[in-house]
């Protein structure tokens, strides 16, 4: 989904292709886009209908990558709607696909409805996650935002990467590499239910070693949008 102005792209792309290159020795399947729209006061509706037909067009061009859709219930920007696609090779964010039919597409039928409030490229961490990188599709995801003390990357990923084990429950972590402030982290765990997310708090405290490190930590829960997601298919419980 071609939604962020072409600066912004063009920064994205070039730092996936930078730390996708031999030199780097990055594994295939690990970049993830996260973005955010803020649907305009009073359009809620319009934004949602428009969102739904630029799906349309993605299944008519023949796209094959997978859209999660999040509708924002807990947090200071209730309301506003996330949308996300993960398991992605340089390459692949390089040519999305019809790039500039989606563009029109999406000024028809999303731009007038909503503001564009973020879009940030992710890098997958297995080594300090429990999962495939890709969440599954379930009611309720929340989503754990984690600035860090500049220079305290390897100390905070090291301190996640010893208390893996403990791990209850898909957590799946993401670094920030461009178009967000630095350093960015982000968890994303997705469960079945609200209740499951309370239940589970105090089982996903981060460790003391890693909590020692961090300047902010901002935390959301979305509620899973099937009408307005794409090639996913239901996770059962």
């Amino acid at each position: 989904m071609n939604h962020s102005r072409q600066g912004i792209v063009a920064a994205l792309l070039l730092a996936a292709t930078m730390l996708s290159s031999p030199a780097h020795g990055q594994e295939p399947g690990l970049y993830a886009r996260f973005a955010v729209l803020r649907p305009h006061d009073g359009k809620t509706v319009d934004f949602e209908a428009g969102y739904a037909r630029h799906l349309e067009f993605h299944q008519k061009a023949g796209d094959k990558w997978s859209w999660y859709g999040w509708s924002l219930w807990a947090g200071d920007r209730q309301r506003w709607f996330v949308y996300a696609t993960f398991g992605h090779t340089a390459e692949d964010l390089a040519n999305p696909v019809s790039p500039a039919e989606d563009e029109k597409d999406n000024i028809v039928n999303v731009t007038p409805h909503c503001e564009f409030a973020g879009n940030v490229l992710y890098q997958f961490l297995p080594a300090i996650s429990r999962g495939n990188g890709s969440p599954q599709v379930l009611a309720r995801a929340e989503f754990t935002y984690v600035d860090l003390e500049p220079g305290t990357e390897k100390a905070f990923e090291s301190a996640l990467a010893a208390a893996r084990s403990t791990l209850n429950g898909e957590t799946l972590w993401y670094r920030a590499i461009a178009g967000s402030t630095a350093p960015r982290y982000l968890r994303i765990r997705s469960r079945p239910s609200l209740a499951a997310i309370i239940d589970e708090q105090s089982e996903q405290a981060l460790p003391n070693a890693a909590n020692a490190l961090i300047e902010r930590t901002y935390i959301e829960v979305g509620s899973f949008r099937p009408t307005m997601s794409y090639n996913l298919q239901q996770t059962s419980r």
